[in-house]
């Protein structure tokens, strides 16, 4: 609720009950004429929040009702109510192109599979690129949000030192394992681990990345064709698409939920039998593409590269997910929108105020995509507001 620019909280709300009355007389008609009138963004206003005109012309335009766009950000139960005060999303801009998915319904995201996975203490969830940014908070933000265990991946787990403080205070919860997306055999010697250890994967955050500099100490992102090197495009491409590949290649065996009950697992020349659990609801593969990975909304240029990367990153999660469905997995590739990491720090200069976004706010945006993907949405490519992007 706004009041003349000002947030009300609910502990005002609470402790005048004269505030409470007054919202409720206005409430209860807004909500009864809603039908009959119609809403309109107000100005000033955050772009989820709309104030209603139509026949209860009595209702004081201070007055706001909340009211859900499929572009608008949406608030989830076990969000961070300090971020919601203190950032503003802004509305996603327009893409050129036209998505083939279905934008995310967020009336979704308290349905039964949603719950059944984060409540559930024996689920496991692996994060790569957990040491910093957005995959140390996506550690941080699946321990607030889930109650199973976190498999926290990292190059170098020694000198990881956010992370393993984290870990260090939830040794019943997180396990910080090694992985490096350049070397296969720290894919398959993660994947063995987990299936002794686990037998299960319930939901994976490939969210390890490269962009560069842009020329102070990396090639990339490159602004020209004269800037391609070719041993910058091959590292950009075995971290952000073949790195990203394999180990969805390595763990989603574990993933299954139906179909076959046995799998087997090459163990140095044996066969591991694993029989993962299939009484449980589909398990949920995420890939950290980026909105410059979209062929059709490519304006500009430039970024050689990384658009590349991700294109195809984009390309191999909606193939994947045709396969990926017959064993009851969903796979989806998300934008986060600019984000406050040290990957975007050399180009912060150049985005617009109020569109840096806090790496909590983030996180928290697409995990709420997460909890809300249907079978609609397997192989989609969507933004941290459940916008679908064209591909």
């Amino acid at each position: 609720i706004k009041q003349l620019g000002k947030q009300i909280s609910i502990n005002d709300i609470r402790s005048n009950m004269k505030t409470t009355l007054i919202f409720m007389r206005y409430l209860v008609p807004l909500q009864k004429s809603t039908t009959r009138g119609c809403l309109h963004q107000a100005k000033g206003a955050s772009s989820g929040f709309s104030t209603f005109v139509g026949p209860s012309s009595q209702i004081p335009s201070l007055f706001l009702l909340p009211t859900y766009h499929r572009s608008a950000t949406r608030s989830h139960s076990s969000s961070s109510s300090a971020i919601a005060s203190s950032f503003e999303a802004p509305v996603p801009p327009e893409s050129h192109g036209h998505p083939v998915f279905p934008h995310i319904e967020f009336n979704n995201s308290d349905n039964a599979n949603s719950l059944t996975r984060n409540s559930d203490s024996n689920a496991v969830f692996v994060v790569s690129g957990a040491s910093r940014g957005i995959g140390l908070q996506f550690v941080s933000s699946l321990l607030e949000r889930t109650q199973g265990k976190i498999i926290a991946c990292c190059r170098s787990p020694a000198t990881a030192d956010q992370l393993n403080n984290i870990a260090s205070q939830h040794t019943d919860r997180i396990e910080v394992l090694p992985l490096d997306l350049e070397d296969q055999s720290t894919i398959d010697a993660l994947g063995l681990q987990l299936t002794k250890t686990y037998q299960r994967i319930d939901a994976l955050f490939n969210v390890a990345g490269i962009l560069g500099d842009g020329g102070i100490s990396t090639p990339g992102p490159e602004r020209s064709l004269a800037s391609i090197e070719r041993d910058w495009l091959e590292k950009s491409l075995a971290v952000n698409i073949v790195g990203p590949t394999m180990l969805v290649k390595a763990l989603s065996p574990l993933m299954r939920t139906k179909g076959k009950r046995k799998i087997l697992i090459d163990n140095g020349g044996k066969q591991l039998v694993v029989i993962p659990p299939t009484d449980r609801p589909p398990t949920v593969i995420v890939n950290l593409s980026a909105r410059v990975g979209s062929i059709s909304d490519n304006q500009l240029g430039g970024w050689y590269t990384y658009r590349s990367s991700k294109s195809a990153l984009n390309q191999m999660t909606r193939t994947m997910a045709h396969e990926l469905k017959r064993q009851g997995s969903h796979i989806i590739a998300l934008h986060p929108g600019t984000t406050n990491t040290d990957l975007s720090k050399p180009f912060q200069k150049n985005v617009q105020d109020g569109r840096l976004f806090p790496v909590k706010f983030t996180v928290e945006k697409l995990l709420d995509v997460v909890d809300s993907v249907v079978e609609e949405n397997n192989g989609g490519f969507y933004d941290w507001a459940g916008k679908a992007l064209p591909f």
